[in-house]
Parts: structure tokens; C-alpha cells; sequence
């Protein structure tokens, strides 16, 4: 299905010996069609006023935009490019990008009656995961696990997310495959929160949100992490024990490695090899920095293999490169199946002892998130073409206020005593970025104020405006806390939402085991 269909004069090289008549190579004008597709149905990008098209070739990029009138736009008269792939980026008045899309493939512009086809999506992102409870409030009784509908937030809308807005299903993990939308299922161990038996792919219906039958693949181990091809036609998703690649249109799934993979990504070459870079082994982020995790190159036509160790704690793909990060050395680089090398440091972000945990590429700018103990996380970005000094996004020391029920006025600041970012993807081609922490708050008995010895843990969606570093959501998903010795008669106390945080209404509070966009970025 498509829509917005624009017609561009483009000037097409003469075939080869063809002359005009004072002797110079002779050139014609044609024409070519970009279709930017959509999904017809209630997630539709709207809104927009204008289009950005932005041309990638080989050495170099050319940046379009043209108003919207009554549906249609014009770009203009472009030269023959060869080998190109294509951004277009919906936006509205203010310029907050609504729609977005990109082609996977390398393609020629220029030859007349071409049609380039780039599906558009609206900028929505997916948190998946558990809910842990304790029924009956006794602290002696183990909580009992389950799974949760994923929430979802369409960041067009400018809503406050509440957690309302869920895919029908109790589900563990989404995955984005290009346009197209996944949901991961797995069985809960309803007293460890283990995940159990075989995982299964779900599409998800990006017209509507629906569920369709599930792919007939059956995964292996507990699904730590999922990445999709820009084209939609692979996923790779990592569990505790194996690489496996899903063909999206079969179903059917191929073992790429064996061994625990807890950070994917996936990247198609310039003549159309899709490989998946991973992380094995990966450390725990708590401590001293583990330099004993393996970097793996898998392509999907086989031949995985491990071609480096160390600290490296996230990979990233774009537009057909892969990158990691290394936590220990905190340095960016690049990957494939020679193996890494590095292209900058930013070991002179944080403290001595802070750690690059997360990291997402798009077109030459990396978003790395810091890890600086005892409780704070920073996300900087960092040119990955040129040495200019990083710049930070946001940093901030993790803090949780927590109230006495009914007692208006009467609240506790607890700072945290570690914090750990988990999660960290880009949207609408880098205009948002998204992360997710995880915090563990105690607080000691205050005796003469009648605060009681708390514990607490939290887990909290970001989306930031990836070029001003402005906060779009500040989502609150979990809060749960244990008082273990009372002081004084203030024996109920609750979590507090703190300005410009938003929390989940009543039953619908989840933890965050991924974080996705449709043609996301990470």
C-alpha cells in the first residue's frame, strides 16, 4: 500500500558513447517515484507539513526537504547517483519528526521510471517485560512472577505515558525488523522469574497493534536480546545458550552459535550480506570492569566466530557498519570479520572508575551511556568521523523520594546505592533517543523523624530529543520497596512521582527486559 507518491526530475547519464552535438556527453531528463508507504490504519503517520529525504552515497550525502500541500511534495531535480540508500524523516510544524522510514539495500537513482519504495512508521517506542509481586505483603513470602503486556508510547501524541497503552499479550521482549514489529514469548517460572522452556516470534500488525499466529521457530534458552534487519526479512535474537537467526518470511530459525549472547545487532553489507555482531559472555557491570567477554562476527549465511576479548559490554549497527563498546576502556570502534578497531576513547567522560555500557550509531554519531559509581549514569554523544569533543546529553545521580501514606507532606529523599543503564536505542533515524535504568535505594532508620528502615528498587523509561538533549518522556515502570524495621508510628509509606515523572496507573507497573522502536537504531 502506498501514498504521497512524488514525482522527482532526475538527470540521467547518457549511455555510454552517446554525444550531443558539440561533442559532449549527452544527458536526458527522466523521472523517478519515491513511494513512502504506510501501513493504513490507526498508526499512520500524520501530522507532518514536511518531508526530508536524505540521499546516502558513497562519498557523500544530499539532504532534500520539501512542504507538504494537499498530499503531495516535490523534490526537485536530482543527479544520477549509483549505490544509495534513502532516510525520510515526516515531520510537523515544529519540526518533531512523526514518521520515519529508510531503504536497506543499495539502489541507483537516476534511471528513468524507477521507483523507490521507503516505508514510513510512526515514532512509537515498546518497553516488554515481568511483573514481580507480593501478593499477600508479607515480606517473608516469596514474590511470585509473571508476565506483562508490553507498554508502548507514541511519541507524536506528546501523552504522558501511564502504562495504559498496551499490545494485547503478556510478553518478555519486541524486536523491530525494519517496518515490521515482533513480540517474544516464554514461559515465566512463576518463583524465580526465570524464563523457561521455548521462546516463539509473534508478528505484530503495525496497523493496528494486533497479534498475528506466531512463527513456527521454537528458540532455545531464556531471550536476553533481539535485533531485525533493516529489509524485515531477519531476526537474531541471543539467549542464554544460543546465536539464532529467524527468517522472518519462513519462520523457520538457524542456530549461528552456541553459548550465553546477551547484546545483538545486525547489519546488512553493501551487496546484500546480513551479519550479526555479538556479545558473549558479557559482565556484570557491578565491580571491577570484567575484561572477559567475546566479540563475535555471525553472518546469517554462517561461519559465526569469536574475534576478540575483552570488556565489551554493547554493539550497535548502521548503515551497513558495526560497532561496539568497550566498557573497561571505555573506546568506540568499529567491527566486522578481521575484528574491532578502535575509533575513539571517551575515557576522559566520568570518573576514574565509570564504565561505557551502552551504545547506539546513526549516520557518523555515536550515543554512548556511562555507568559512574556508586549511582550515576550519563549519555554523551560522540562524532565517530571526526575527534570533536563529546558532548553530554543528560547525567544525573539516581535519587527516589518515597511518602507516608496519608500524611500529606511527610516524604524521605533516598539516594541510590547503585544504578545501572540497560537499555539504550535510537528512533526516527536518531531524532529520539531512548534508555531505560534500573536503581537499588536504601535508606537508614531516622529515628527522631520516625523514618523506618527502607529498601527500594526502581526501573525508569528516558526518551531525550536526541539534538537538544530535552526530556519527550520520563516513565517510572517500577517501584517496590520493603521497610524492614519500623521507627515510630509512620508504619505506611508509598513511592512519589517527582515533577516531570510520570508512574503506571494502578496494575499496570512492569519490569523492562527490552526496549525497541520500529526501525530503531542500537
Amino acid at each position: 500500500m502506498r501514498w504521497l507518491t512524488v514525482i522527482a526530475p532526475v538527470v540521467v547519464g547518457a549511455p555510454l558513447g552517446a554525444c550531443g552535438s558539440d561533442g559532449a556527453p549527452a544527458a536526458k531528463t527522466g523521472a523517478v517515484a519515491l513511494d513512502l508507504e504506510r501501513p493504513h490504519g490507526a498508526l499512520d503517520p500524520d501530522g507532518f507539513t514536511t518531508v526530508d529525504v536524505v540521499i546516502h552515497a558513497a562519498n557523500k550525502d544530499v539532504e532534500l526537504t520539501a512542504a507538504v500541500d494537499h498530499g503531495a511534495f516535490s523534490l526537485g531535480t536530482i543527479d544520477r547517483l549509483a549505490d544509495v540508500t534513502l532516510e525520510a524523516t515526516l515531520r510537523n510544524d515544529s519540526g518533531a519528526a512523526v514518521g520515519y522510514g529508510r531503504t536497506a539495500i543499495a539502489t541507483t537513482i537516476g534511471d528513468a521510471g524507477a521507483t523507490f519504495s521507503v516505508p514510513v512508521r510512526r515514532p512509537i517506542v515498546y518497553i516488554a517485560g515481568a511483573v514481580s509481586r507480593d501478593d499477600d505483603d508479607n515480606v517473608k513470602t516469596p514474590l511470585v512472577w509473571s508476565e506483562a503486556p508490553a507498554t508502548f508510547s507514541d511519541l507524536t501524541t506528546g501523552a504522558p505515558l501511564d502504562g495504559k497503552s498496551v499490545l494485547a499479550t503478556p510478553i518478555v521482549m519486541t524486536a523491530s525488523a525494519g517496518p515490521n514489529l515482533y513480540a517474544i514469548t516464554q514461559a515465566i517460572d512463576a518463583g524465580t522469574g526465570a524464563l523457561t522452556g521455548p521462546a516463539q516470534v509473534v508478528p505484530v500488525s503495525t496497523a493496528d497493534h494486533a497479534l498475528q499466529p506466531a512463527l513456527p521457530a521454537a528458540i532455545t534458552g531464556a531471550v536476553l536480546d533481539a535485533a531485525g534487519s533493516d529489509d524485515g526479512k531477519a531476526l537474531v535474537i541471543g539467549t542464554t545458550s544460543e546465536l539464532v537467526a529467524i527468517d522472518t518470511a519462513s519462520g523457520q530459525a538457524t542456530p549461528l552459535a552456541t553459548g550465553s549472547f546477551a547484546r545483538v545487532a545486525i547489519v546488512i553489507g553493501a551487496g546484500g550480506e546480513v551479519d550479526a555482531v555479538a556479545v558473549r559472555n558479557r559482565g556484570q557491570t557491578a565491580g571491577p570492569c570484567q575484561a572477559s567477554a567475546e566479540l563475535w562476527w555471525a553472518p546469517l549465511a554462517g561461519g559465526a566466530k569469536a574475534v576478540a576479548t575483552g570488556g565489551f559490554s554493547d554493539v550497535a549497527g548502521d548503515r551497513g557498519r558495526a560497532y561496539y563498546v568497550d566498557a573497561c576502556t571505555r573506546e568506540v570502534g568499529a567491527v566486522d570479520a578481521a575484528g574491532p578497531h578502535v575509533i575513539r576513547s571517551l575515557a576522559a567522560l566520568g570518573s576514574a572508575n565509570a564504565e561505557a555500557t551502552a551504545v547506539a550509531v546513526s549516520n557518523g554519531q555515536a550515543f554512548v551511556g556511562l555507568e559512574d559509581p556508586p549511582a550515576t549514569t550519563a549519555l554523551a554523544v560522540a562524532s565517530l568521523a571526526t575527534m570533536d569533543p563529546p558532548r553530554v546529553l543528560w547525567s544525573e545521580t539516581a535519587q527516589q523520594v518515597v511518602q507516608a501514606v496519608g500524611l500529606t507532606g511527610v516524604q524521605r529523599l533516598l539516594d541510590a546505592s547503585a544504578v545501572s543503564l540497560d537499555h539504550l536505542e535510537l528512533g526516527a533515524g536518531g531524532d529520539y533517543v531512548a534508555l531505560s535504568t534500573s536503581a537499588h535505594f536504601h535508606g537508614d532508620p531516622v529515628i527522631e523523624a520516625n523514618f523506618p528502615d527502607i529498601t527500594m528498587d526502581t526501573e525508569e523509561l528516558r526518551v531525550f530529543d536526541a539534538a537538544t538533549g530535552g526530556a519527550v518522556q520520563r516513565y517510572r515502570s517500577w517501584c517496590e520497596g520493603v521497610i524492614v524495621s519500623v521507627s515510630g508510628d509512620i508504619r505506611d509509606w508509598q513511592c512519589a512521582a517527582i515533577p516531570g515523572q510520570t508512574t503506571p496507573a494502578s496494575g499496570m507497573d512492569h519490569h523492562i527486559a527490552s526496549l525497541s522502536f520500529l526501525y530503531g537504531k542500537k
